[in-house]
């Protein structure tokens, strides 16, 4: 690779992350020179889709070249470590840069590669890939850990896409990752508990989000804007116990959905204004 040219990318797997990234580094003028996938009817109709959005070769791993600057892992966190030991049995790694996308996991899951010549890192872009809908990379943050250089790669191609990265310690990462969680799918089993209360109080599924919709872009938009303190609102920020103890009372009809409530409650008392704490922390 010329000094300055953009790195040519092999992308390894053809999930939802390859799906939206792929075609985003087509779009930002990287050369995809290959996407890799799994034997297998579907795996090879999904790796074929892939590659085209890419302009790339579609391969299987016995077929694979990996002759691009930088070999992208877009698998699940499990078989990191497994994927990354097949391909070192296959190809000389120096001058290379082995990237994967774990965001719980370090960079040292990509040893096998690091000891064949290899520079490696991790690079994990804070997003949920569900669905059929391409996500844009662009404006995401990814957190990026590992080698000097590799993360050096990992940031000019986060740039490239449009994406800020930031640096991370790899011990800090099973946290970084729950913060995803919080953010994503233990915020969707919040909203999912939601409904139910909505569907015990006699709305349909569609009603509850309907009705659900404003308000929940005005809270995230508040604390996006203000932070947690300022966003917070309802009858435990006024004080207003009444109405509280009928939340209680009445919730015990919808099960799981009072202990989620006396949680969050409790949570809330310790680190958001309540009024009337101290009445507040007696009844719960």
């Amino acid at each position: 690779m010329s000094r300055g040219a953009r790195p040519s990318v092999t992308i390894i797997g053809a999930g939802n992350l390859a799906r939206a990234l792929a075609p985003a580094l087509r779009a930002a003028r990287y050369r995809v020179r290959e996407v890799v996938g799994r034997e297998g009817k579907t795996s090879r109709a999904r790796t074929r889709a892939v590659a085209r959005s890419a302009g790339a070769r579609a391969v299987g791993f016995a077929d694979a070249k990996l002759d691009a600057d930088v070999i992208w892992l877009c698998v699940s966190d499990s078989a990191i470590a497994q994927v990354a030991r097949r391909l070192a049995k296959s190809d000389d790694w120096r001058g290379k840069v082995a990237l994967h996308s774990s965001g719980a996991l370090g960079s040292d899951e990509l040893r096998a590669l690091k000891a064949r010549g290899a520079s490696v890192a991790s690079v994990h872009p804070m997003m949920t890939f569900v669905g059929t809908a391409r996500v844009k990379l662009r404006g995401l943050t990814f957190a990026v850990e590992g080698d000097a250089r590799a993360v050096g790669a990992a940031r000019g191609i986060v740039a490239g896409l449009g994406g800020e990265a930031f640096a991370i310690r790899k011990q800090n990462k099973p946290l970084y990752h729950a913060l995803g969680s919080f953010s994503s799918p233990l915020l969707v089993m919040l909203l999912s508990e939601a409904e139910q209360v909505g569907r015990a109080a006699g709305l349909s599924a569609a009603q509850t989000r309907k009705v659900m919709r404003a308000i929940l872009q005005r809270t995230l938009f508040n604390y996006l804007r203000d932070g947690a303190a300022a966003a917070f609102s309802g009858p435990m920020r006024r004080g207003d116990l009444v109405t509280v103890k009928r939340h209680l009372k009445d919730l015990r009809k919808v099960p799981g959905a009072l202990e989620v409530y006396r949680a969050l409650a409790r949570g809330a008392m310790g680190r958001l204004p309540v009024g009337r704490r101290r009445e507040m922390e007696r009844m719960f």
